[in-house]
């Protein structure tokens, strides 16, 4: 860790001015979160899980609370839409947007609702939920979230609930919130024998060098089946730094779909917990880079019951000048035997100088388990390009198809249509695709 030269940092110093920001029922929270980032500082650049992140940008410059809600673009208001019919919930710099918000008619057993709601008479077991799982002490940006969020999304499924309809939560950016922080907060709890699908969205516009530090915390009842999807494709200069913390109790099935297709500096770090025996979590994962951008996923997979699954398959593309960083951990805890764990991680470098690093780990001390890890950086096959092009097709359109087929395997695994067919879109738009031919292949 980096010595804090003075006796208050900027964000402390910050904290304090504000006073009051929120319920008051968060007000204890808050405080953990501002003591803990002050123990614990930005991380230093010789701390292992945090050297191939280029942190100046943020650590160099204070990036106070967005104090006020902006007014969102009409280009990215129509973008709600993107991902077919859902329940919308939408906040703006932080805020909620009941305006676009859309609520009506939930099923029966779902509970949909913003923080700021509660007012000051939150239910027990939001405020049991809110913080359990993300462990401040150890992560910096948690931290200061958990002292500067003031509105959050709050998802329960009642026990045997079945929610067809999606739940998208929706974090837009605004120019307004330029040079500023937003802190995004998401609890969902699904009890024993609920099923739920739900999406996490961010999106905004390019003007703003916003910093925004999401946290989101899922967890999956006995006999359960929660299916999240996490999509941050932030404005052009954002900087994106978030924690996702998944828990999956006895028999539950947590299946991730992840996407990375925006922002100037991107980091997810995803921390999922086995926690009962016949647990399964599925992640995968797809991440487009292109020009500078930067994106960075580090995973931590934590066997701690036996006779748990668990699938880790992320894909980049990288193109231009971009560099990218997959860091996986799957740990197997003593007595986590018949333990089932994949971890894959495959790069598609395009661009003469982007970077891919890729480094997958295991780290195991039970004697009865199946683990696998592996890796590859590579360019497109020179012998599959030339065959299609001697069928006639372009240099650009043989690489398209490739391309594609590589991203193909991963997008045909998501498990929600909405998001499913968007991302082809957004593969197609990304590549410079147009022919329909072409796209089937997906």
């Amino acid at each position: 860790m980096e010595a804090v030269a003075q006796s208050k940092s900027v964000y402390l110093e910050s904290f304090e001015q504000l006073g009051e920001q929120g319920p008051n029922w968060l007000r204890a929270l808050h405080e953990r979160g501002i003591h803990a980032f002050e123990a614990r500082g930005f991380p230093g650049s010789r701390e292992e899980a945090w050297r191939k992140t280029n942190l100046r940008p943020v650590t160099q410059t204070h990036f106070p609370v967005a104090d006020s809600q902006g007014v969102a673009p009409k280009a990215l208001v129509e973008r709600l839409g993107d991902l077919g019919d859902s329940y919308h919930l939408v906040f703006v710099d932080g805020r909620l947007a009941s305006d676009i918000s859309d609520l009506s008619d939930l099923a029966k057993g779902l509970t949909v609702t913003p923080f700021s709601q509660y007012e000051d008479h939150p239910p027990e077991r939001l405020t049991a939920a809110l913080g359990r799982r993300v462990d401040i002490d150890w992560h910096p940006f948690a931290a200061l979230n958990t002292a500067f969020f003031v509105d959050g999304a709050y998802i329960h499924v009642a026990r045997g609930a079945m929610i067809e309809k999606p739940i998208t939560i929706t974090h837009i950016i605004t120019a307004e919130a330029d040079q500023r922080a937003v802190y995004p907060r998401l609890v969902v709890e699904a009890e024993d024998g609920a099923e739920v699908r739900v999406v996490e969205r961010f999106i905004g516009d390019d003007q703003a060098s916003t910093l925004v530090c999401p946290v989101s915390e899922l967890s999956a009842g006995q006999n359960t089946i929660l299916d999240y999807s996490r999509l941050q494709e932030d404005g052009a200069t954002v900087m994106n730094i978030g924690t996702v913390n998944l828990a999956a109790q006895r028999d539950a099935s947590l299946r991730g779909a992840f996407v990375a297709d925006g922002g100037r500096l991107g980091r997810v770090d995803l921390i999922a917990d086995l926690e009962g025996e016949g647990g399964e979590i599925d992640c995968n994962g797809i991440y487009l880079t292109e020009e500078r951008q930067f994106i960075d996923f580090h995973t931590w997979f934590n066997h701690r019951s036996e006779n748990c699954f668990s699938r880790q398959r992320f894909k980049g593309i990288l193109q231009d000048r971009s560099e990218t960083v997959f860091d996986g951990l799957v740990k197997v805890f003593e007595g986590a035997q018949k333990t089932d764990a994949v971890q894959e991680n495959r790069n598609l470098v395009l661009g003469k100088r982007a970077l891919a690093h890729s480094n997958p780990r295991l780290e195991i001390f039970a004697d009865d388990v199946k683990c696998t890890h592996g890796s590859t950086v590579g360019e497109l096959d020179e012998e599959a390009l030339f065959y299609l092009r001697t069928r006639g097709i372009s240099a650009e359109g043989a690489k398209g198809m490739l391309t594609l087929a590589f991203a193909g395997e991963i997008v045909d695994m998501f498990r929600v249509t909405g998001v499913r067919d968007h991302v082809r879109r957004v593969l197609m738009r990304r590549l410079g695709v147009d022919d329909a031919d072409i796209g089937e292949i997906l």
